[in-house]
């Protein structure tokens, strides 16, 4: 069971600044992370890599460059607590024996079977490409880009303070598929 969350937290962390356009989206304009770099993310996750599936709750906390992400089974079952900066990686999946560094970043890597994006995670999460690496747009009906080897798409958008942001996202890459359904953004009072 914990390489199932390991792999379902993995495409979590791959799930993080050109503008996107919005289809679906509520009344408010595209985030420009440099105006928001604290919020919280609730929701849901569902993952399918290597053959192998998974669902779970998840909690995203990014403060600045610090992502904080812990994924939970069904009913509170099983659990994996990520903590990284975009290029330092700790996993905990509750066994005792904490993982950190490039240890932790093969063990995902493997699990998952393909490369994490550490440093675009937060970005993608807000919907937009990270400024760090080229992001090509996508021409289709929804919203999103390829970035870093990934296919990321919004097919919902939702208000929250005075920008829309992701409801839905599903990053793709050869080996697996994550999806995310955000039932909750929580935003700092003093956000613009």
């Amino acid at each position: 069971m914990a390489p199932r969350w390991a792999a379902l937290l993995g495409a979590l962390v791959i799930a993080g600044c050109a503008t996107v356009p919005r289809g679906g989206a509520g009344p408010g304009a595209p985030v420009d992370p440099e105006q928001l770099p604290q919020w919280v993310a609730k929701g849901r996750i569902a993952l399918t890599a290597n053959g192998e599936g998974g669902a779970g709750a998840f909690v995203w906390q990014q403060r600045s460059e610090r992502t904080e992400l812990s994924v939970r089974g069904p009913f509170g079952a099983g659990g994996l607590s990520v903590v990284t900066d975009g290029e330092n990686l700790e996993l905990d999946d509750g066994s005792g024996q904490p993982i950190d560094g490039e240890r932790a970043r093969i063990a995902l890597e493997q699990r998952l079977g393909a490369s994490l994006p550490l440093a675009q995670l937060r970005y993608w999460m807000l919907g937009v490409p990270a400024p760090s690496a080229p992001a090509q747009q996508a021409t289709g009906a929804v919203p999103g880009f390829t970035q870093a080897g990934w296919v990321v798409e919004y097919p919902a958008y939702r208000p929250a303070g005075p920008w829309s942001l992701p409801a839905r996202l599903t990053a793709t890459t050869a080996n697996a598929r994550v999806r995310l359904v955000i039932d909750d953004w929580q935003l700092p009072p003093d956000a613009p």
